[in-house]
């Protein structure tokens, strides 16, 4: 399933990678457009004929990737749900994986492949990790992005969807938490690979980052009295110290542009968050 708006520039990719898919079960494949004003809705009409089973749902009725993903998977006929975005490109080999280790666990996360897609602007911005496995960002419980996530369709419909509050950043996180506290096993594919495509203009990088954060403490409001642990305030003062003291990156070099933007706009993002939450996650 994949939520979209305004993703004519790159959805053809994502649909043609997915006509291209190894797995030869049935399934099929839901665009819930959320509202694009572009030419989204023409593109997924033109891969209609060339796409079997691919559907195409309208989810304008309120704003959000999670109003998307629920009214998706409403529509959806299979047990199964796998999640990508209209801007990435799925592995061959991806609906198999994710369906094999759905046989083993009730949620999935893929692997995210973050070097084919982006450039050195991208990358200094987020970079590369090493670690290959779901994400553990907050010492807390792991998730994966629904960038290429996958769960039984009995698990969404016993957490009552997705919550659509959660309107831009940690949705993810959020909904596989909420998951594993209500007794859901969480797995990893490895082989259920998604070549990840990252911000590369230096406002989307800074919106994003500042998306993110502003979520983070929405996150510990819900989740603190399940034991996710308060922001470390040694590491908020040292983060901000590198800031202040990495400033003339602002006018340096593309790279170093995005790196500084990303970490000052995730913190800001966090301070406006706790105020609105009226919470302290810094």
């Amino acid at each position: 399933m994949i939520p979209a708006r305004d993703s004519a520039s790159t959805i053809h990719e994502q649909l043609d990678a997915l006509s291209r898919q190894s797995y030869t079960g049935n399934w099929e494949v839901i665009v819930a457009d959320n509202g694009s004003q572009d030419g989204t809705r023409d593109i997924v009409n033109d891969w209609m004929g060339r796409l079997p089973n691919l559907r195409l749902v309208d989810a304008a009725a309120a704003r959000g990737a999670n109003h998307a993903r629920n009214a998706g998977s409403q529509s959806s006929r299979g047990e199964l749900l796998l999640f990508c975005d209209a801007d990435d490109i799925a592995d061959v080999n991806w609906v198999g994986a994710m369906a094999e280790a759905l046989g083993h666990h009730d949620m999935v996360g893929g692997c995210i492949e973050r070097k084919t897609l982006n450039d050195e602007v991208a990358l200094a911005a987020r970079p590369l990790k090493t670690f290959d496995g779901l994400l553990d960002s907050f010492g807390f419980l792991p998730y994966t992005p629904f960038a290429n996530a996958g769960m039984h369709r009995d698990v969404w419909q016993r957490m009552g969807g997705f919550d659509e509050s959660y309107r831009y950043g940690s949705t993810d996180v959020e909904f596989f938490w909420r998951g594993q506290l209500a007794g859901a096993s969480m797995g990893y594919a490895p082989t259920a690979i998604m070549h990840y495509r990252l911000r590369s203009d230096l406002a989307g990088i800074a919106h994003q980052a500042y998306c993110y954060g502003r979520s983070h403490p929405q996150l510990f409001k819900t989740y603190r009295s399940d034991g996710m642990p308060r922001s470390d305030l040694r590491q908020a003062g040292r983060e901000w110290g590198w800031i202040v003291t990495h400033l003339p990156w602002l006018v340096g070099e593309k790279p170093r542009q995005a790196t500084w933007l990303y970490r000052s706009a995730t913190r800001w993002g966090r301070l406006v968050g706790s105020a609105r939450r009226g919470v302290l996650y810094l």
